[in-house]
This record gives structure tokens, sequence and C-alpha cells, in this order.
């Protein structure tokens, strides 16, 4: 049930955003999508060679994940860290990068670190 339900809400957004660049997920399914993301990163995560956690925050709804890389693995969850995140997003947009459907012009406006840049390349999309 939760695979369709993001599947719904992913497939909802690559057409409305076809036509509204500004489009996002709305907030009810990103509340429900964001905590079944681990579903989709166990089979479109990609390492990238280094060895390091990028933490990521999330708003609306508030959640915190660890991406952990190794040369050959990538896991990804929950996090209990509240020191300073990597990266912090709304939810629906972890869940597009987590997706691979948050390029530069669907990205929502401010400051990212260079985590995004890195999480771009773990997550390239199924």
């Amino acid at each position: 049930l939760a695979m369709r339900l993001n599947e719904h809400a992913f497939h909802t957004w690559d057409i409305e955003v076809a036509t509204d660049p500004t489009a996002t997920i709305p907030r009810q399914a990103a509340e429900l999508v964001v905590d079944n993301l681990d579903l989709i990163a166990r089979f479109t995560a990609t390492p990238t060679g280094d060895t390091t956690t990028i933490t990521v925050a999330t708003t609306a709804p508030d959640r915190r994940f660890a991406v952990d890389l190794t040369p050959e693995t990538v896991t990804f969850g929950p996090s209990n860290d509240t020191s300073a995140a990597d990266l912090q997003l709304p939810a629906e947009a972890f869940a597009r990068l987590v997706y691979g459907r948050l390029d530069p012009a669907h990205t929502p406006a401010g400051g990212h670190r260079p985590a995004l840049d890195v999480l771009r390349q773990v997550f390239p999309g199924p």
C-alpha cells in the first residue's frame, strides 16, 4: 500500500509539473511518503565511492534522516542526531530528491549546502 501511495504521489507530480514548474507534492501525501522513502532508496541509491554520513532535516513534517555512504554501499534511515543537519528541505522536496526528481529547476529556494549535490548523485532516480 505504501509503495502504491508513493507511485501515485510522484506520477501525479510528474503530470502537474509539466504545466506548472512550481508544482509540489501535496502536504498530506508528503507526510506519508516521507516515512516510506527507505522502500525506494533500497533499490535506487548509488554509492559514490566516498565514505561519509549526510544528515537531512525535513520540514512539513519534521523528520531527520541519515544517509551513510561507503565506497560500496548506501544505507538510509531515520536519525536521532540533533546536531546541525547537512541539508534541510521541505519533506516533499526531500522525497523528490530520493526519487531523482529534484533537479535545480525544481529545487525550493534557499541556501543549499554541497550535500545536495552529493545526494543528487546518490539518488539519480529509478
